[in-house]
């Protein structure tokens, strides 16, 4: 039996992966820009006063990014953690596989064993790769969508304290 080893089968995904993780930075950094302006930017003059209702609805959709952006971030840590893997386990199994004696049946049969086990961490980590580029997309969709209503618009402080009181 002769192993053969797979090219790294994610060679598609990866891209892919780093577009959404570019793109989620940047749009991670643009918040935090806006954020150093005020609660949602700064605001633009003569624009209309939020009403108390919208100013609930604006600080509500913000925490709501705020979480989504920490999930993401996490999902995004596990996803490169996961990557890392398997580029070390690729090379591991490239250097196993210049040193193996091919004609021990065990030792190939061992060599399988772990190319297998790293296709399966390649199979994960492609089916992961989609969500996470989808949930990126929705998440970019809803923090324009906050811009759009909510980012650079003026509100009356009191209202503010209020909202946070609980009235």
């Amino acid at each position: 039996m002769n192993p053969v080893p797979r090219n790294m089968r994610s060679a598609h995904a990866i891209p892919a992966l780093c577009c959404a993780v570019a793109l989620f930075a940047a749009s991670a950094g643009h918040a935090a820009d806006k954020a150093k302006e005020g609660a949602f930017g700064k605001p633009k003059p003569g624009s209309l006063l939020l009403s108390r209702a919208e100013l609930r609805e604006c600080l509500a959709q913000k925490e709501r990014i705020r979480v989504q952006s920490e999930e993401m971030q996490k999902q995004q840590d596990q996803l490169a953690r996961d990557k890392e893997e398997i580029v070390r386990l690729g090379a591991e199994l490239k250097d196993k596989l210049a040193a193996l004696d091919r004609s021990s049946q065990e030792a190939v049969d061992q060599y399988n064993v772990e190319a297998a086990a790293r296709d399966k961490l390649i199979d994960a980590y492609e089916a992961a790769t989609p969500g996470f580029n989808a949930k990126v997309d929705v998440l970019t969709a809803q923090r324009d969508a906050f811009a759009k209503a909510c980012g650079n618009r003026r509100y009356d402080e009191k209202d503010e304290l209020a909202i946070q009181r609980g009235k």
